[in-house]
């Protein structure tokens, strides 16, 4: 049930706060699920070799790219599946296809790799007419506001 207070906005394309604040939670999410793999290895090569124990070290870049697997991973299956992340569901979004459904898995996975190889994008929500970031304007997507528990239907090939 969507709130009394929220009804009006029910299906408008969310603003930039809104999508900033959502992709925080998220970003902060992946972070500590990195941070949790860290945490296993280190307690696993200490199981190992507790005499001898350093902590694990990895370059940056090493970091970075699983980091981003992680995310790929969270957004792509999230979007495909409901459309809306943890922080989507905390702030009262959800990503749609340009037909108001649910993305299909493929572009669900094209939607969060180009969010994540062109975060700064998520900025043309500021500038746009539409409300849409300019992952949204290429892809087709939205984000909406949406308090509903049940997903739209995913989007097909049928016209």
């Amino acid at each position: 049930m969507v709130p009394r207070e929220a009804r009006r906005f029910q299906g408008d394309r969310a603003g930039f706060v809104t999508r900033f604040v959502a992709a925080g939670i998220d970003y902060a999410i992946v972070t500590g699920v990195l941070l949790l793999l860290y945490l296993g290895v280190a307690v696993v090569a200490f199981a190992f070799n507790p005499l001898s124990f350093n902590v694990p070290r990895a370059p940056f870049l090493v970091f970075l790219g699983i980091w981003t697997v992680i995310a790929w991973t969270y957004f792509a299956t999230a979007w495909a599946t409901t459309g809306r992340t943890f922080g989507s569901r905390v702030m009262g979004i959800r990503v749609v296809g340009h037909r108001g459904s649910i993305m299909r898995p493929a572009g669900a996975g094209l939607r969060a790799a180009f969010c994540l190889a062109f975060m700064p994008g998520l900025f043309w929500v500021i500038v746009s007419n539409e409300n849409r970031s300019l992952q949204d304007t290429v892809l087709r997507s939205s984000v909406i506001y949406d308090w509903t528990k049940r997903a739209p239907e995913r989007e097909t090939d049928e016209r």
